[in-house]
């Protein structure tokens, strides 16, 4: 399976290099994927139509928890990846709180990237803004 950005950024923008190319840069793809997973985490389950189980479960059912939530949350993120991200493989997510602030919604999302070259690690930052979104970076 060939690395490329999703198929709404394509039809979006059908050449966004002003040329048709055979293989899209893994930078191109790192951003895609990036900006994937910022809509997903964000998106609480039952606010898809297409999928009423797309996204993670409400944030403050999360937070009112804490600190036993933190474990399912970490599940849910990695379940929510496997399933709508499928350029991402071996999705491992790890609770990463501030030394000062065990509390902290902050994750470390490590997975590999997949194509007919092989692999790639790579590795995306989350944590919970003043808002409650999840910013991935």
């Amino acid at each position: 399976m060939a690395l490329q950005r999703t198929l709404l950024e394509r039809i979006r923008d059908p050449e966004p290099e002003g040329q048709r190319q055979l293989r899209v840069s893994t930078r191109v793809v790192f951003d895609s994927i990036l900006g994937n997973l910022q809509k997903m985490l964000n998106t609480t389950h039952g606010n898809c139509l297409t999928d009423e189980h797309y996204g993670l479960p409400h944030m403050t059912s999360v937070r009112s928890a804490m600190p036993h939530s933190v474990a399912g949350f970490e599940a849910a993120i990695r379940v929510s990846i496997e399933k709508n991200e499928p350029r991402l493989r071996n999705v491992r997510v790890r609770h990463t709180p501030m030394v000062d602030s065990g509390m902290e919604l902050r994750f470390e999302i490590s997975a590999l990237m997949v194509d007919e070259d092989g692999r790639q690690a790579v590795r995306f930052e989350t944590y919970a803004d003043s808002d409650g979104r999840l910013v991935v970076k």
